[in-house]
This record gives C-alpha cells, sequence and structure tokens, in this order.
C-alpha cells in the first residue's frame, strides 16, 4: 500500500442473495466489487453477531459458478456492514487473505495481470473487470438474486504513478525481511546518532518504522535493476548471486533464465549514500564522504528514501549515512497539489531568480517550513 494512494469515490454497494444449501434461506452478503464474487471461497460472520450464529458451519451455493463454500466465524467482520455476512474472496482483498489463511480457505484467482477475467470466471472468461461488472449484476438481477443497490461512497485505491484504479491480485514477488533491519534503524534516531530537523518529524519516522511490514522489493516493469536471481529449467534450482551466472550451480546446465522482474526503484536509492562511492569497494571516495553530515529532504520520502537509507548504510556499513535530516517544505500549486512533473504543474525556477534573484528565491523557500 505504500505506493497507493486512496480516493473517494462515488459508487454502488451491491446486496447479493447466497442461498444456503439444503434450505430456502438465503444470507445476503455486501460488495462494491461483484465481480470479485466469482472467486469467493466462503462467508464471514462475527461471532458474536447473534442473528447468524446458527448458520455458521454452513454450506452456502456461490451464484453465477455453483459452487459450495462455508460460513465461518471471524471477528474481523463488522456487524454493522451491510447484513453481518462477508463475501469473502482471499485472492483478490488482502483483509480475505487473511481471513483465508485463517480458515484454511482457496485462494481462486479470477484475473489475470490486465485486470481481465481468466479460466477460472467460468463464463465470464476474457472480460475486462467492469463489463465482467456488468454482466455478473445483470445476471444475479435475472435470477433474482440482486436484493437491493445502494449509492455509496468509498475509499479506492489508485496507482500513484499513473493514477490507474489498482485491482487487489494475488501473485508470487520477492520482499526483505525488513524487522531485523528496522531495529538497528530505529535505535539510532532514539539514540540521537540521526537527528530530524525539525524534530517533530522523528514522530513520523517512529509510525513508520515501529509498524513497519517485509519490504516488496519486485516490480513488473519494462525497466529498473533486474532481480539477480536465476532459475535452473532443467533441475529447478534458485540462485542468487552477484556474479552474472553461465551455468546452474548444481546441475550445470546452461539452460538458465534470469528473473524478468525489477527492484523497487527505491531499494537502489537506498543504496545511493555507499554505492556511489565505490562500495562494495573500500575506494578513498567512500572512506571520506561515508558518512556524510546533512540530508536535505522533504517529508513525503521520510519513509520511502531516507529510513531505508538508514537501515541499509547500518546493515551494510556498520555506520549511519548521515547525522542530521533537514526536511523542507513542499511548493504546492493553487489547488494545494504537489508540485511534480508528472503533474505538469511545476514551475521554471530558473524564471522566478530572473525574476526575484536568487537569495530571494532561497529565502522564501526556507520561510515556506512550518516551524
Amino acid at each position: 500500500d505504500i505506493e497507493t494512494e486512496y480516493k473517494e469515490l462515488d459508487g454502488n454497494l451491491w446486496h447479493i442473495k447466497y442461498p444456503v444449501k439444503g434450505t430456502d434461506e438465503f444470507v445476503v452478503v455486501a460488495t462494491t466489487r461483484p465481480e470479485t464474487m466469482l472467486g469467493d471461497t466462503g462467508v464471514a460472520v462475527n461471532p458474536e453477531d447473534k442473528r447468524h450464529s446458527r448458520l455458521i458451519g454452513k454450506t452456502v451455493i456461490l451464484p453465477l459458478m455453483n459452487r459450495e463454500i462455508p460460513v465461518f466465524a471471524d471477528s474481523y467482520v463488522d456487524m454493522e456492514f451491510g447484513s453481518g455476512f462477508v463475501k469473502v474472496t482471499p485472492a483478490h482483498d488482502p483483509n480475505d487473505f487473511d481471513m483465508g489463511k485463517r480458515h484454511n480457505l482457496e485462494e481462486v484467482i479470477i484475473m489475470n495481470e490486465n485486470a481481465v477475467i481468466n479460466e477460472n470466471g467460468g463464463e465470464y472468461k476474457g472480460l475486462d473487470r467492469y463489463e465482467a461488472r456488468k454482466r455478473v449484476v445483470a445476471d444475479l438481477e435475472k435470477l433474482g438474486l440482486l436484493e437491493k443497490v445502494e449509492k455509496h461512497v468509498h475509499s479506492v485505491g489508485h496507482c500513484y504513478r499513473c493514477n490507474t484504479v489498482i485491482e487487489p491480485y494475488l501473485s508470487k514477488q520477492w520482499f526483505v525481511k525488513i524487522k531485523p533491519l528496522a531495529d538497528e534503524a530505529i535505535k539510532v534516531v532514539e539514540d540521537g546518532k540521526v537527528r530530524f530537523v525539525p524534530g517533530n518529524w522523528a514522530k513520523t519516522y517512529f509510525e513508520w518504522m515501529y509498524n513497519i511490514r517485509d519490504w516488496c522489493i519486485s516490480r513488473q516493469l519494462w525497466w529498473g535493476h533486474r532481480i539477480p536471481a536465476f532459475y535452473c529449467d532443467e533441475c529447478g534450482e534458485l540462485s542468487v548471486t552477484m556474479d552474472d551466472p553461465d551455468k546452474c550451480p548444481k546441475c550445470g546446465s546452461k539452460n538458465i533464465r534470469q528473473d524478468e522482474d525489477v527492484l523497487d526503484t527505491w531499494f537502489s536509492s537506498a543504496l545511493w549514500p555507499f554505492s556511489t562511492m565505490g562500495w562494495p569497494d573500500s575506494t578513498p571516495e567512500l572512506k571520506k564522504y561515508y558518512p556524510t553530515s546533512v540530508l536535505v529532504t522533504g517529508f513525503d520520502i521520510i519513509f520511502f528514501w531516507v529510513a531505508r537509507m538508514i537501515m541499509t548504510g547500518v546493515k551494510f556499513m556498520d555506520d549511519i549515512p548521515f547525522k542530521d535530516v533537514y526536511i523542507h517544505a513542499l511548493v504546492r500549486d493553487e489547488h494545494g497539489q504537489k508540485m511534480s512533473k508528472s503533474k505538469g504543474n511545476v514551475i521554471d525556477p530558473l524564471i522566478m531568480i530572473e525574476s526575484y534573484g536568487t537569495d530571494a528565491f532561497r529565502f522564501t523557500l526556507a520561510a515556506f517550513a512550518a516551524q
């Protein structure tokens, strides 16, 4: 979620009836993404919800797919939301994924990487997610299983780069086990070895670090540093190495291939204070310039960059990368949006300098700080 921007959108809440097996009863679930029901593998209810406790352990029939799925109890369920029943799609929702792990539910992936329904979506295979949504809703209505539709404002994740609505999707990725690194990075700030200026930004740093989760470092992009993992198609060996191997270290086969994913751009940025000075060799530049004294940066990348430079510096150099972190303000446009190249709302600083002078421009930017 750290590369996700959430926006409030007007949408719908569809209330769908799931038949209880062997009875004339239905459970009603509410969802903002009805197309994901194709991958449901359970229905959850809060164990304290006395209205529905008698149905815990029963089985319902998943509409359109005719698949039997269990009704189970989990305290995650909000009794006040909808009817109190929650559809569970472990492969397409992070909270559902966690519930699925707790209750050993099957993970049915119903979309490919382009958000198109795959073979697990039955007759909806090949449809874009939004077209599938229309078809699913229409078919439920024909079957008399669509109880009602309500207008609903909800928070929807968007890609922070291209503004596309993100579709949660279960896939294999590379992760860094980050907590051991974070523990050391927390300590150097607590001990005053690294100081934030103004000091209140240390609180932002600690909020991120105390609640840190493993770092997903793989990206499916065209450009970037390739992940140095190699697969042998003969024996299945996986090797991770700084070298560029020409054969499998286990069986000797030359039929090897490198992982197609690239590293998160912040991964290489995290190594910047020492990787640019010749590391892992002990160069004169590295000895002279590491650690440095001051890092000047914006508050929006305290976690993305500052924290990760501290973590990798302490890990690989056994020393902090800088002593002071000076946090400056962000220049915003007339709408309060951060000025960004991608948004096209920037002002050329050279033009400002020509109009007002270098010192006046510098002082103005420094004076924008809130403290």
